[in-house]
């Protein structure tokens, strides 16, 4: 709809919006086309262009910043502004913008240049002007929300077929082959297995993972910095890496559903970082408060009265007292700690074990933990074939499709059962992996002490 001739535009000065609402956008032609477009315009129009503006910004979602920083740049100009857009939904795709702009027009301090529409709003634009344009706001919102229904009909299928719309976690990556599947991401899963099997052991604080992590070189590769603190804490809290895939997580609408995916931990490894994480595992680490005066809590007992010889914090850091709370009339006395840790230190020198035995102690231990690896991998072996033999399978099952020897729904069924098997093996071979790892770790801790 053409503006009519009869009405004299007030604005002189123009201000050119160009917005994307999505990244491939940005990255592509559209706001510089945008841009070229509404100079073409200023320039035929007569307009003097004062600002440009250009984001990637949705129009429905979000409190809009960069939008609201246009509308302050042009109530600050002291005469009418044309704010030129390409089309109606690069301004606004739903009404609850309607109020700021409504009140800018009306006071004449605001035109709305649409350039495919063709349509100018003013001061003094008539109904039938405003139904129109509040006709192509409508049409913009009602796109908006058949693509919001279309997303949420393809999340709720992709829910029932075990496959997930969120971003990819560390240690799995796109398959080559099919970009819908996600396969496990070899030069990072290991890392992330390591990071599960050192943290489960209770030795670690999640500050002590996060070191040890970018000492191994796990990183951000969309960064290329390291994990920080609640990057390690997120994974190791992530079931994903069990099976299980959570959408609105702490939300009323959360949904959990198990995944196809490859499992890249075991159950039984995750509940043990769990413990961890909830206090219930040994964790040894305790950075954050100083406990050393409290290396004798609980241990010592009075042997008369059987009273608990309790320590206490040191006074202005000089001496660390055990002082027990006597019972039945006891005169059992305090105690200073250097004299007990002096009493216990000559006790645990005169405990020796033969270096013959400790040698043969030690011969006996590598060897049982090289027989618990040996059958791991073995084990592991027979479960690579099993999944080899299964794929095998699922190629002659194709075979007797592309022939016409079986049906559609044949083949379906089938493939289904196979590709279910093939999963669980998948998956077992992938703890087979953890397994191994603990019988390393825990043999480094045996041998060390």
């Amino acid at each position: 709809m053409y503006q009519s001739e009869k009405v004299e535009l007030q604005a002189k000065i123009a201000v050119i919006l160009g917005r994307v609402s999505s990244k491939p956008q940005e990255d592509g032609y559209s706001i510089d086309g945008q841009i070229n477009k509404g100079r073409d315009y200023c320039a035929r129009k007569g307009l003097k262009v004062i600002q440009e503006y250009t984001f990637h910004e949705s129009s429905t979602r979000g409190c809009r910043p960069k939008f609201f920083e246009m509308i302050k740049f042009i109530e600050k100009q002291k005469e009418p502004v044309a704010l030129i857009c390409d089309k109606v939904d690069r301004l606004q795709r739903s009404f609850k913008e309607a109020p700021i702009i409504e009140r800018l027009r009306k006071s004449g301090k605001l035109e709305i240049h649409l350039m495919t529409e063709q349509q100018i709003l003013h001061q003094n634009s008539t109904s039938q002007e405003l139904m129109l344009y509040n006709f192509f706001v409508m049409m913009a919102q009602n796109y908006t929300d058949n693509l919001s229904d279309n997303i949420n009909r393809s999340h709720t299928e992709m829910i029932r077929q075990g496959r997930v719309f969120t971003k990819l976690r560390v240690g799995y990556k796109r398959s080559e082959s099919n970009n819908k599947d996600i396969i496990i991401d070899d030069s990072y899963a290991f890392l992330i297995r390591k990071l599960f099997v050192e943290y489960s052991t209770g030795l670690y604080s999640i500050d002590e993972m996060c070191e040890k992590a970018k000492d191994w070189g796990l990183i951000n590769r969309k960064t290329g910095k390291p994990f920080d603190r609640s990057n390690i804490a997120k994974i190791l809290a992530d079931e994903f890496y069990i099976g299980i895939e959570i959408v609105n997580k702490g939300k009323k609408n959360e949904v959990r559903y198990n995944h196809i995916y490859p499992h890249l931990i075991s159950d039984e490894l995750f509940e043990k970082c769990r413990k961890v994480r909830e206090g219930k595992g040994h964790n040894h680490s305790n950075k954050s408060k100083d406990m050393s005066y409290n290396l004798f809590k609980g241990m010592i007992k009075c042997k008369n009265c059987g009273c608990t010889v309790t320590p206490e914090p040191p006074k202005k850091g000089k001496y660390i007292y055990l002082r027990p709370k006597p019972k039945n009339g006891c005169n059992c006395k305090q105690i200073n700690e250097t004299v007990a840790n002096k009493l216990v230190e000559d006790t645990l020198k005169s405990m020796t074990i033969p270096e013959d035995v400790l040698e043969m102690y030690l011969d006996k231990l590598k060897q049982r933990f090289e027989t618990q690896q040996h059958n791991e991998i073995l084990q592991q072996k027979l479960k690579k074939q099993d999944s080899d033999n299964a794929k095998k399978r699922l190629e002659r099952l194709l075979d007797l499709y592309l022939a016409e020897d079986i049906d559609i729904e044949t083949y379906k069924t089938k493939k289904a059962e196979i590709d279910k098997e093939i999963d669980l093996l998948e998956n077992q071979i992938a703890n087979f992996d953890n397994n191994i790892e603990e019988v390393h770790i825990s043999q480094k801790y045996l041998l060390e002490v």
